[in-house]
């Protein structure tokens, strides 16, 4: 997603050599109609980075609307050396207050676990997906991110603009920022963190890693008075619910991550509480949790396809639900309410992937302000 996904759309690919890209383009009700597409963009060899990443970007859309496209590859001499499968995306709009998200996080690893959750996803049909970290393994292998995250991903991604934030084992990596579009914030390329309004949700994405990289305290504070920044616009825009998204849980009763990371509540709690920041989704713990404290509703969503993790004996006094799954979060906006549910994927016993019910197993509503 761009800056503004009421008119805007980006579409990303990945080639093993340079080619021209050709994207045709049509509201899905027209392409289904004639057959053809009404709009074609041209995209230049040369213009990939290094490893011949390309995007693309879809202006002037009707808001609201579905739409279907194709990118074409074509050689120097004009042939075609491949199509894509037809894709699909949904435009937003201001006020739009009925659609449905789905969050999750920490894929690495287990790329045919990873396809579970997609498989799952799919059903619901998200608008898009947001994802918490750890999309790979480690960030700077390239062929971890094609065979790996986009291999298990791909049946999803066409149709649902996916928005990530960094994880541990994103490395920083100059393949991530090639990767992906997403909306404008500030930290490094202007993306390391970001926020959205897509209809009557706000949606801010965070870098849990900021103080680990080079001047870290720096960087630490440019992102809390950016977010201080962004709240109060976002409040002050009218958005009926704020959704915030990072990778380090700051509350978690993970029996390796105990008690969360508290120099990162220390920092940001305060400011999600003093702001009325609704949910705030992270990963890194391989597991489910969900708990309140001080009234702001926390998510731990990290059942993504790495190994899963535990508990301790005695959770967080704020812990209201926690499971050991793979799993994902769907998220339903319907004007005033926010219906937020743990949807289970399957369990691990051993080498044994087991498949779960996909019916809900947590459930969560929430009010607009």
């Amino acid at each position: 997603l761009d800056s503004n996904p009421n008119s805007s759309v980006a579409v990303s690919w990945k080639t093993a050599e340079p080619f021209v890209g050709v994207i045709d383009y049509a509201t899905r009700n027209d392409y289904e109609t004639s057959g053809e597409f009404t709009t074609t963009l041209n995209v230049p060899a040369e213009s990939g980075s290094n490893k011949h990443v390309y995007h693309a970007l879809f202006t002037g859309l009707v808001s609201n609307t579905e739409y279907a496209y194709r990118v074409e590859l074509k050689d120097a001499g004009g042939n075609t050396v491949a199509t894509s499968a037809l894709g699909h995306f949904w435009s937003a709009a201001p006020a739009l207050d009925h659609f449905t998200f789905a969050v999750y996080g920490d894929t690495r690893t287990f790329p045919k676990r990873h396809r579970m959750v997609i498989e799952a996803m799919e059903k619901d049909k998200p608008r898009f997906i947001v994802h918490t970290g750890d999309l790979v393994e480690f960030g700077g292998v390239d062929e971890l991110w094609d065979n790996n995250f986009f291999w298990a991903a791909a049946p999803l991604i066409k149709d649902a603009p996916l928005l990530t934030v960094l994880g541990n084992h994103e490395q920083n990596s100059p393949q991530y920022y090639a990767g992906f579009i997403l909306p404008p914030g500030a930290g490094q390329g202007k993306k390391e963190w970001w926020s959205i309004n897509y209809g009557v949700v706000h949606l801010v994405g965070l870098d849990t890693n900021a103080l680990t990289l080079p001047h870290g305290f720096t960087r630490m504070r440019e992102q809390i008075e950016w977010l201080k920044e962004d709240l109060v616009k976002a409040r002050a825009d009218g958005a009926k619910f704020i959704f915030v998204f990072f990778h380090h849980p700051v509350f978690s009763s993970d029996i390796s991550y105990y008690p969360g990371n508290t120099g990162l509540r220390t920092l940001w709690h305060p400011i999600f509480v003093k702001y009325g920041v609704n949910v705030v989704f992270s990963g890194h713990c391989h597991q489910y949790e969900r708990l309140v404290e001080d009234g702001v509703n926390y998510i731990v969503t990290g059942g993504g396809g790495a190994p899963l993790g535990g508990f301790v004996a005695t959770p967080l006094p704020g812990s209201i639900k926690r499971a050991s799954e793979l799993h994902y979060m769907r998220v339903t906006i319907d004007v005033d309410t926010a219906t937020i549910e743990m949807i289970p994927v399957a369990k691990v016993e051993g080498n044994n992937v087991i498949p779960l019910s996909q019916k809900p197993a947590d459930v969560l509503v929430i009010h607009g302000k």
